[in-house]
């Protein structure tokens, strides 16, 4: 936490020295005059290299080449005269150093925050184990499972399941943002120990970077999934009070490619419904092995 409390304490340092750098002034002039658009290019890559999670991923020398670039651009197509002094070789190798200070800052910041995520995510998953993988890192297994789907003309179905917006916006409501930050993970975490109690250890349980989980089910038709994920569901309400939505689809009668199935089942999101006796039989038949 600490190199997260310097990265906070650097970008605010930062931007409070462009506002002092650009408002003071001397004999009613300011000692630096930067140009406009030099304040839009710093109001515009600090925000987007802190808040876009891939690029904390990458290297720092990406979003500063890139940023370089876009400054570059502005220097030739704008004309400075309107907004600052002609000519001030100065004041633009000043521009360009501070901006790139400045996503040099964001990033370090995004860094720190994912990794304090990731801790939180640790967490969460030592207090509620499951298998549950990013979607990003299961390409070939899902690639597999469809490609064996096709050449054996066997079924598969995609189940999304998420917890309702209701109860997500009563705990927004109730809860401060870092302490509903450590529910929804450890909330997440739960769900997933529960998905994957009620599944079988041939299917793929994944999770996409909304927190919604995707359970790939070979040899499963569309009934048989429409079960399994209401099984789940009618588990999650009994053992954490979450309300859940879950949708479905099923290969190959409704789409041919993983994301093609993947967004049927997402528009199809729909409250659980209390399962019957029948639905119970057919989903433990689905359990088994």
């Amino acid at each position: 936490m600490t190199n997260l409390k310097r990265s906070f304490f650097g970008v605010a340092i930062y931007l409070a020295l462009i506002l002092v750098l650009g408002q003071f002034d001397y004999a009613d002039r300011p000692i630096i005059n930067f140009a406009s658009y030099f304040y839009l290019a710093v109001m515009v890559a600090v925000p987007l290299t802190l808040f876009f999670p891939s690029v904390s991923r990458v290297s720092v020398y990406v979003p500063l080449l890139i940023w370089a670039g876009v400054y570059i651009i502005l220097l030739q197509i704008i004309n400075r005269d309107y907004t600052a002094n002609k000519g001030e070789l100065p004041v633009i190798v000043l521009e360009f150093m501070l901006l790139e200070v400045g996503v040099w800052f964001a990033h370090q910041l995004a860094m720190q925050i994912s990794h304090a995520e990731s801790i939180m995510d640790a967490l969460a998953l030592s207090a509620f184990p499951n298998r549950a993988r990013d979607i990003d890192s299961e390409n070939q297994r899902i690639k597999i499972e469809l490609t064996r789907s096709r050449r054996y003309h066997r079924p598969l179905s995609v189940v999304v399941i998420q917890s309702e917006s209701e109860d997500e916006k009563t705990t927004r409501e109730m809860l401060k943002s870092v302490q509903h930050d450590l529910l929804t993970r450890f909330t997440s975490a739960r769900m997933g120990q529960i998905i994957d109690d009620r599944v079988r250890q041939t299917d793929l349980v994944l999770r996409d970077h909304k927190g919604r989980f995707i359970v790939l089910c070979p040899e499963t038709d569309f009934l048989s999934a429409s079960l399994l994920a209401q099984r789940i569901s009618q588990a999650i309400k009994e053992r954490t009070g979450l309300g859940v939505l879950w949708g479905a689809a099923a290969f190959p009668d409704e789409a041919l490619t993983f994301d093609d199935l993947l967004q049927k089942a997402r528009e199809r999101l729909v409250s659980s419904a209390p399962v019957s006796n029948e639905t119970v039989s057919v989903v433990e038949s689905h359990q088994l092995p």
